[in-house]
């Protein structure tokens, strides 16, 4: 499987004290991305400009010639031409590079998960895959989710829900949990935004709250586009008519993947926008629960 991370002690994705595994790959380019490094399946190289000093000893040490000094970002990789040698990374006695993303067969995942499993049975825990999307990687998830189930560790899947909805139907039974993002409700604004219609995700989240007993879902609450109360509730609406989802977290917006963003070399289109507070959500929150759901800001 194609991971980029894995975050132990997570207390927001999910009940309990959970292990979230990220899975790398995702077939969503939302302008708010707070995992850039997760867009692409293959490994990357991060630069971390913080921690640079520029002597230039990852330029001198990379065979392909693929790293420059691109303003404003530092010294930065190119994809495209670098082999993922790990010369740079040798070379930085900063830790100012590190490859993002690895190969990790099941068995391993399963036996790093299980590390945690006396934690899981302590809290009421378990392990969370995220991404990036997990349901690109469909046929390995499953296979994992199996083996987990098998040892009695509760599983959750995030997912932004642009898949065919055969594949849904393949893991209903091995997850206990989904969380499955509604970023807007007009397709063409969802397209400007995400970079893909909305039609088919709302069609899974519609298929998936009548085939599954635990579905919510987390709106990403985003100044500029979908933070009205005329859009949010349209979106409400459409959960509360159309679904049968009760549970809903809205999530406010932080720029949480501007310095990721200038690792890649790649510019930030929210580096300006405000954050947001649970605060600023409230308002939002008290309208869901008007139209009959239940509404919260932030994970819970």
């Amino acid at each position: 499987m194609d991971v980029f991370d894995l975050e132990r002690y997570a207390l927001e994705d999910g009940p309990g004290i959970r292990t979230v595994v990220f899975l790398k790959g995702c077939n969503l380019r939302c302008a708010w991305c707070q995992n850039p490094e997760s867009q692409e399946q293959r490994p990357q190289v991060m630069y971390y400009r913080q921690q640079c000093t520029s002597c230039e000893r990852c330029v001198q040490a990379c065979p392909t010639r693929s790293i420059s000094r691109v303003d404003p970002y530092g010294y930065i990789t190119n994809h495209e031409s670098c082999i993922l040698c790990g010369a740079c990374v040798e070379a930085c006695y900063y830790d100012a590079r590190k490859i993002i993303g690895e190969k990790r067969s099941v068995e391993d995942l399963l036996k790093e998960i299980l590390k945690d499993k006396p934690f899981f049975d302590e809290s009421g825990g378990g392990v969370t895959f995220s991404g990036g999307e997990p349901l690109l990687q469909n046929k390995e998830l499953l296979t994992l989710l199996t083996l987990l189930r098998e040892e009695g560790v509760h599983t959750v899947v995030e997912t932004a829900g642009y898949v065919r909805w055969s594949v849904f139907q393949e893991l209903l039974s091995a997850v206990d949990m989904f969380f499955i993002d509604l970023k807007h409700i007009d397709s063409s604004e969802h397209e400007r935004y995400n970079g893909v219609p909305n039609r088919l995700i709302l069609e899974n989240i519609t298929r998936l709250s009548r085939s599954h007993p635990h579905v919510v879902v987390r709106i990403p609450v985003v100044p500029g586009v979908n933070n009205s109360e005329a859009i949010m509730e349209r979106m409400f609406l459409f959960l509360a008519r159309e679904t049968s989802i009760s549970n809903v977290q809205l999530l406010p917006f932080h720029r949480l993947g501007l310095n990721k963003y200038s690792g890649l070399g790649r510019h930030y289109d929210m580096g300006k926008t405000e954050n947001l507070s649970k605060q600023d959500c409230e308002s939002l929150a008290e309208l869901g629960k008007r139209l009959g759901l239940d509404v919260k800001v932030g994970a819970d």
